[in-house]
């Protein structure tokens, strides 16, 4: 070694010159191996998520794609980037250079570094699938359909299958529906653990109830929007041979004459409706009740006919577990009305929408959904600016106020229905003799039961303090 040193250029003869030589060959040596050793501690920092002083915040983020799906990041403000893995997402720039284009290849992870102007770096964890999660979703929903007690539970970009089932075939076959799609889905499906009796009846009351209180009023001289025009004034003079009594019309066109408005309303409504569903434990009812309108609309030389749809409309979903006495309740509720138009030939419609997931016990009421609004409404019709003076202003234009306060609430009592074959032949005769008996009279009739099973009673004991 010391030879090879006196070798190199530039070197004198002696050793104590060849002795630093190896000395700084020797202190190159030991630098690269103090830099090699502090590799393995930069790397747990980074995988700790943990920057040194001074260097560069990391931001981490992800991406999830399907095969031959593509996706965009922005491009801006981006100084150099670096692709992971290759082969698995295609990553190219516009020709502006303000976006990334993000194709996916196949299934995999790699990762994009992006090393912004100012230092700072994202590193974004990029997923392709062999499909999109919503598509998975959607065929999971399709495959598993017949399966009570169980539902798929979306995290992310991963589906995990929970709930339980009655017997181990279930249970593996389920396990095989998830194995369809690897490192996507998964089945935390237990044999017994929420499986569902199917051989219960579940009855689901609903009950909508809104109320409405409105007022009104307008004062001023309603002008007319057009002046000009040559004034007509016509007279018909006329004898009636039958009743033996003159006749006169009279017309006068083009002459601007005012309406004086001067009026006040005030008045309230109120709405309860209610309906109750019966379906066998686990499966899905739908309860539609209501009607539509007929509205006809001119467009040119053809007539069309629009359709407008009010009522109620119920869709409602329980699982039951006897042994734990709660119920899950998945429910879908659209409740409208028909409103009076407001200036056109098309009658407006009240709508509430409600889509949710619940829990309770048999028995209880639970409240869905609660609205309450207030709604002001000023407007002025008359001459331009003159109508707008203080005070003044209702000579020159029509002022008008409204003012509408509604509040309703939705809310249901799911019970156990037992199948006794007499009480259900009694109920049936006892509709149709009703239907038999009626003659117009509303009040009489009751075609069925409008309280639930023990509704407005004490409820279930409690259970006692140990």
């Amino acid at each position: 070694m010391i030879m090879n040193a006196q070798r190199l250029p530039g070197v004198g003869f002696g050793r104590s010159r060849a002795t630093l030589t190896l000395g700084r060959w020797a202190g190159v040596v030991l630098a690269g191996v103090v830099g090699f050793a502090s590799v393995p501690a930069l790397a747990q920092r980074a995988a700790a998520g943990q920057a040194r002083p001074g260097e560069p915040k990391t931001d981490e983020k992800s991406l999830s794609l399907g095969v031959g799906e593509s996706k965009t990041l922005p491009a801006t403000d981006i100084k150099q980037y670096s692709e992971g893995a290759a082969g698995i997402a295609e990553i190219k720039t516009t020709p502006d250079g303000k976006k990334f284009i993000i194709s996916g290849q196949k299934a995999g992870t790699t990762s994009l570094l992006l090393i912004k102007n100012d230092g700072t770096q994202v590193n974004w964890t990029i997923r392709v699938y062999s499909q999109a999660p919503n598509e998975v979703e959607s065929e999971l929903e399709q495959l598993l359909q017949g399966y009570t007690g169980i539902r798929v539970r979306r995290i992310g970009t991963r589906l995990f299958i929970e709930g339980g089932v009655q017997n181990q075939p279930d249970m593996d076959r389920i396990k095989q529906i998830a194995e369809l799609y690897p490192g996507q889905v998964e089945s935390l499906v237990t044999v017994g653990t929420g499986a569902v009796d199917r051989n219960l009846n579940i009855r689901i009351d609903f009950f909508f109830v809104q109320y409405n209180q409105n007022s009104s009023y307008g004062v001023g001289l309603d002008w007319p929007g057009r002046f000009g025009g040559e004034a007509t004034i016509s007279t018909e003079l006329g004898f009636d041979f039958i009743t033996r009594q003159p006749t006169a019309i009279a017309t006068v066109a083009n002459h601007p004459l005012p309406a004086l408005d001067f009026a006040a309303s005030r008045g309230w409504a109120k709405v309860l409706k209610q309906s109750a569903v019966i379906t066998t434990n686990g499966n899905e009812a739908t309860f539609e009740s209501g009607g539509e309108v007929n509205v006809e609309i001119a467009t040119g030389l053809a007539v069309n006919i629009q359709q407008i749809r009010y009522g109620t409309n119920v869709t409602v979903q329980p699982r039951y577990d006897p042994r734990s006495g709660k119920i899950e309740v998945k429910l879908q509720a659209e409740v409208s009305d028909l409103t009076p138009s407001a200036g056109s030939t098309l009658p407006g419609r009240n709508t509430s929408k409600l889509s949710t997931l619940v829990f309770l016990k048999i028995g209880e009421s639970l409240i869905l959904s609660g609205i309450r609004t207030r709604g002001q409404r000023h407007q002025i019709n008359g001459m331009p600016y003159l109508s707008r003076i203080p005070v003044l202003g209702v000579l020159f234009g029509s002022h008008s106020d409204s003012e509408e306060e509604i509040e309703g609430s939705l809310f249901i009592i799911p019970s156990v229905v037992e199948s006794v074959p007499k009480a259900s032949y009694d109920m049936v005769k006892a509709a149709m003799d009703q239907y038999e008996d009626y003659s117009g009279d509303i009040e009489t009739v009751n075609s069925f039961s409008k309280a639930p099973p023990a509704y407005g009673g004490p409820g279930p004991e409690a259970p006692a303090k140990k």
